[in-house]
Formats: structure tokens, C-alpha cells, sequence
């Protein structure tokens, strides 16, 4: 089975099991995402690739799942690079050192703002005051485990995911459910997780699944962005 088809299959077991009392487990889901979070935000350099899909709804049905490829690069505490090419878009991000770039390749178009000088501090300003939203931030953050926050949270175990042992988890608020699955073991990282939307009728999810590079190759140089021939620098306006 492939991965993707077991990450549905799980989420649906998932969907039946939330509310109930059917298991109980010493561990809960949240200590397992602290653990998962406090073990990202303690690694000085680190880099994965993703693959997304994410469902397209018109009238309460699902009509598309589009599909994005994902690689990023994280060097802590001031330098990040995340690279998105797919169906809906394909465009480069960078933090370094105080300065936040994004790059439209389709259109030729990149902008560039003064940040705070920290990835965390970049990815607050740019969700606050630009307006821009990071599916992924979660993975980027030092601190995630402090900003977290659900109503309702279950720990349902553990399964095999493509070959690895995962502890699954999820998360419920008023508007979503958050289903992930973390490794086991000493290296506590995100195997895949799905956003599933319960306040948009057909509950369109966003899947995601990782493959954590292994002693990636990380220089500064990897997050120096140089324009293209051709590209056009735009200006940026705050979204407040």
C-alpha cells in the first residue's frame, strides 16, 4: 500500500475514534508533539523534502487535489529557505539574517522587507503584519511547543507509516483537526500530517509527508538570494 493511501486510511480510523474513550494510553498527544517540537527546535541545522496535496472544493465537493513539492533549509537562529513548485504556485522563500525575500518564478516577480533578525521573530512579522501564510511554519519555529494550543487532543497508539514506526496523534478546535504522525525513538521527527477543514462543508484536508535529509550539505550561501536576469523587484505593503 502506498504511503499516501495508508495516511487516508489511518486519518479515517482516526475520524471514528475522536470523541470516544476506546483507548487509553499512558502517553498523550500532547507530550508526543512537545517531545516532537522540542526536538526540531534544538537542532542547529537540519533540511527535508515534502510532497502536498491539498483538496480544491466548489458546492461542498471535493473537484481537485492539487499537488506541491516542497524543500527547505533550515540554519538556525537567523537563516531559512523554503522552495515550493507544484501546481499552484512555484516560488522561493528567504529569511537571512533580518531580511525576508519571496520570489515568484512564474511571473518574474520578488520582494524583499526588513525583518527581525531570528526566523521566529521573521515568521511572526510576516504572518502578522504582511499577512502571509506558512502551512509549514510549525516546522520552523524553536519554540512550537509553547504555541500550540487545541481543544481536544488524542493519542491513538502507534502505526507503521512507509516502513517506520510512527505514535499518532491528534488535534481539534472549532475549525480544524490536526492528525499527525511522529517517529518513535530518539529523533522524534514528523513523518506526515493532515489538515482536515471541519468548518467548510466536504471537509477538505491538506496532506503532508516528509523525508528528512540524513547530514544535509547546509552552507550560508544556500540562503543568499540573487535575483534573476529579468526578474522585477516589487514593493511590499502591510497587510493591516
Amino acid at each position: 500500500m502506498k504511503l499516501h493511501k495508508k495516511v487516508f486510511c489511518v486519518v479515517g480510523l482516526g475520524l471514528l475514534l475522536f470523541g470516544t474513550n476506546l483507548l487509553a494510553a499512558e502517553k498523550t498527544a500532547k507530550d508526543v508533539i512537545n517531545n516532537a517540537y522540542q526536538y526540531i527546535g534544538s537542532m542547529d541545522k537540519y533540511a527535508f523534502k515534502a510532497v502536498v496535496s491539498e483538496d480544491a472544493v466548489e458546492d461542498g465537493q471535493i473537484v481537485k487535489t492539487y499537488k506541491q513539492n516542497v524543500s527547505a533549509k533550515v540554519s538556525r537562529p537567523n537563516m531559512l529557505r523554503v522552495d515550493t513548485k507544484g501546481d499552484i504556485k512555484n516560488r522561493s522563500n528567504y529569511i537571512n539574517n533580518g531580511l525576508y525575500t519571496m520570489i515568484d518564478h512564474d511571473l518574474g516577480y520578488y520582494a524583499q522587507v526588513k525583518t527581525p533578525k531570528s526566523i521566529d521573530g521573521t515568521l511572526d512579522f510576516i504572518f502578522t503584519k504582511l499577512g502571509i501564510k506558512a502551512p509549514m511554519a510549525s516546522l520552523f519555529y524553536s519554540d512550537m511547543q509553547k504555541r500550540v494550543k487545541f481543544n481536544n487532543s488524542k493519542y491513538f497508539g502507534t502505526v507503521d507509516v512507509g516502513g517506520v514506526e510512527c505514535d499518532y496523534v491528534a488535534f481539534k478546535n472549532k475549525t480544524r483537526e490536526i492528525h499527525v504522525w511522529i517517529a518513535t525513538g530518539d529523533k522524534p521527527l514528523v513523518k506526515t500530517y493532515s489538515v482536515i477543514d471541519t468548518d467548510t462543508q466536504g471537509n477538505p484536508r491538506m496532506n503532508t509527508s516528509l523525508t528528512w535529509i540524513k547530514n544535509p550539505s547546509i552552507s550560508d550561501s544556500d540562503f543568499i538570494f540573487k535575483a534573476p536576469k529579468g526578474a522585477s523587484k516589487v514593493s511590499v505593503h502591510s497587510a493591516n
